[in-house]
């Protein structure tokens, strides 16, 4: 394990506890257990379907530069709207639900940074810490992860911040692959079979 990740995992561990033992909050966790398929590695990225039953949600995610550590983007029909997620693997499992508010930044290469809310959150049973972000103009960011070089995130809760970063290289293919599934999935190919009194 390299000094970096032993500090991303440390910061967030001690974030999520002081918040545990000030605050008492035992809010259930969003994180959930999905299957995998149709993984597609391109560059630095990939993407794939995440499959729940009969929900299916479209990812791409970069868990390359960190081990340990995933930055994703998932796709989710209806509205295929871009949601934002950081995981990272604490080396345990967590023993109950906790989550805390926290300040983030996204900023790609010398674009203007992406600054607002955040959650982390840990779920009981899962070894992983994961931080949910809020993002006011998400396909404003979904286009410089395509033209960028470099993806830089700030994480802070009122103590110290910390900072990551991932490499874009296959981030556009593995973005386009992960979108154009959830609006194929959304909107199902039967114009064929519509009179076309139905266009009007």
């Amino acid at each position: 394990m390299t000094e970096r990740m032993r500090a991303t995992q440390a910061l967030m561990t001690r974030t999520l506890a002081l918040v545990a033992l000030t605050a008492g909050l035992s809010t259930p966790a969003v994180a959930l257990m999905y299957n995998q398929q149709g993984i597609e590695a391109a560059g630095h990225w990939e993407s794939m379907t995440l499959v729940l039953g009969e929900e299916r949600t479209y990812r791409a995610s970069n868990s390359y530069d960190m081990p340990g550590t995933a930055f994703s983007v998932d796709f989710a029909p209806p509205e295929c709207r871009p949601r934002l997620e950081l995981r990272v693997d604490m080396g345990e499992v967590a023993s109950r639900d906790e989550t805390v508010d926290a300040d983030a930044a996204l900023r790609v290469d010398r674009f203007t940074a992406h600054a607002g809310p955040a959650t982390l959150a840990k779920e009981r049973g899962d070894n992983g810490a994961y931080v949910s972000f809020t993002n006011a103009a998400p396909y404003r960011l979904l286009h410089e992860l395509n033209v960028g070089d470099t993806l830089r995130l700030q994480i802070e809760n009122g103590s110290e911040p910390w900072y990551l970063a991932f490499q874009l290289p296959g981030a556009a293919i593995a973005l386009d692959r992960a979108a154009r599934q959830c609006h194929e999935a959304a909107t199902p190919d039967d114009d064929a079979e519509q009179p076309p009194s139905a266009y009007f």
